[in-house]
């Protein structure tokens, strides 16, 4: 049966906003707000979920966690919270909620589709519902997947059992208010897109109305966005070519 082998992912080193932020200022005849900024980033993270393709990720959720990447990724825990107890439907880090009752865990909001799932590194078979919800197969290694939710045979939050869904996702958009430690979790090599999109878009209204630097980042901003969609399979998860099992 197959296991799961430690794997690597798009976002090594998310962005800063406030270092995106200043970027962009610089370049612009006033300084913008930071909501100002906020809705153009928002509009580039939609451009890149729409147009060039989705994040590929493994998404670690364990009885009392649940966190993004790989136990070494300790650059990549940026979006992670701390340890967090399991409750009915309780609420996690993007969005994930257990029913302790029936067994189900939710999809967060930005899952696209899910390949894979995989217990304590071991691969678990995609059934019909009848199957998981039979008693005798308690011990079995399978789940059935229903729109956004994934139903278990038994109790995660009950056990010590490691649970690694290999997902596509959407990037998130930037929602809260902005701090010091505010991040977009897009990878290092859509920065140079990400800044040209901004200022492009800017500069071409109101007081940040600048012909040359919207000239300029709208050039820029189409080169990258093409090399990027060009490239993009080379900037996502390394991982084994399966067929997805949902898609939503």
């Amino acid at each position: 049966m197959p296991v799961l082998t430690k794997k690597t992912t798009a976002v090594k080193h998310p962005l800063k906003f406030m270092d995106i932020y200043a970027d962009i200022a610089m370049e612009l005849p006033q300084q913008p707000n930071l909501g100002i900024v906020r809705a153009e980033v928002n509009k580039v993270i939609r451009r890149v979920n729409d147009e060039i393709g989705l994040w590929r990720e493994m998404v670690r959720v364990s009885a009392g966690t649940i966190t993004t990447g790989w136990e070494d990724l300790d650059s990549n825990n940026w979006n992670a919270e701390d340890d967090q107890d399991w409750d009915m439907w309780g609420k996690f880090t993007f969005g994930w909620d257990w029913d302790e009752s029936d067994y189900i865990l939710r999809l967060a909001d930005t899952v696209v589709e899910v390949d894979e799932v995989y217990i304590d590194d071991e691969i678990w078979e995609n059934v019909t519902y009848e199957e998981v919800k039979d008693t005798n197969n308690s011990s079995e290694k399978i789940y059935c997947q229903i729109g956004r939710y994934l139903y278990f045979p038994l109790d995660l939050a009950a056990t010590t059992k490691i649970c690694d869904i290999r997902v596509k996702m959407n990037y998130s958009f930037i929602e809260s208010a902005i701090v010091d430690s505010t991040v977009i979790d897009l990878p290092e090599s859509y920065r140079q897109m990400l800044i040209s999109g901004c200022l492009f878009s800017l500069a071409n209204r109101g007081k940040y109305k600048d012909p040359d630097v919207f000239a300029v980042n709208k050039e820029i901003f189409e080169k990258e966005h093409f090399s990027l969609k060009n490239q993009y399979n080379n900037l996502e998860v390394e991982y084994v070519t399966r067929e997805p099992q949902y898609k939503y």
